[in-house]
């Protein structure tokens, strides 16, 4: 069985929003085993250097940027592809955005540093977008952020696609749910099962980002 961690990153100064979901899983099923709230760098490091065998790491928050600022081509991509779903198009922010700047400076840092002191694949996820281009409740993918009642909406459509034991209290945090969907995303990136990719370029954009 591979762990999957869905990472819901905030900026460094505001880490009691920043969440990690753990869960274990094969081709075909994703089963709930931990959540962990308010966690700083030091806990996430701690956490995850403790783990052993097959690691699959999704984090939602921009991992790189542009050379000369602007959207990545990553950006630009997986935009027009949620406005086709009918999402909205802010969901995608630049990550050189004044209001992004530090969750992208986190980003950066996190995934440097797990990359090299971990043996885990990493890459990029959009929460939002990997429900949003699945689901066909586009009401519930738009509000599930300001309301817990569509996240148990959400959580039944994860269950119908192989997702098991969230905890209903798990859905009181808009976070805590924003980090069970990163988990789900990387799931579905490490089984080929994505709805959008876009491959790693390094050295400029060394992971790959994926719904």
């Amino acid at each position: 069985m591979t762990l999957y961690v869905g990472i819901d990153l905030s900026g460094p100064s505001n880490t009691k929003e920043t969440s990690l979901a753990f869960f274990k899983g094969d081709e075909s099923k994703l089963r709930f085993q931990q959540i962990v709230d308010g966690a700083t760098d030091e806990d996430i490091y701690k956490l995850l250097q403790e783990q052993m065998g097959s690691i699959v790491i999704g984090i939602d928050a921009p991992l790189s940027y542009q050379p000369g600022g602007g959207d990545r081509k990553a950006d630009r991509a997986l935009r027009k592809q949620i406005i086709a779903k009918g999402m909205k198009s802010g969901s995608i922010m630049t990550p050189t955005m004044t209001r992004m700047v530090y969750l992208t400076l986190r980003g950066i840092t996190l995934s440097r540093g797990l990359a090299s002191t971990t043996s885990a694949n990493i890459v990029e996820v959009h929460p939002g977008a990997a429900v949003g281009l699945r689901s066909q409740d586009l009401t519930s993918v738009l509000s599930y952020k300001s309301n817990e009642e569509p996240r148990h909406q959400l959580k039944a459509f994860l269950e119908k696609d192989g997702v098991h034991g969230i905890p209903s209290d798990v859905l009181q945090s808009s976070h805590s749910f924003d980090a069970c969907l990163a988990a789900y995303a990387a799931w579905k990136w490490k089984n080929d099962k994505s709805e959008f990719h876009y491959p790693a370029e390094p050295p400029f954009h060394p992971f790959p980002f994926s719904c």
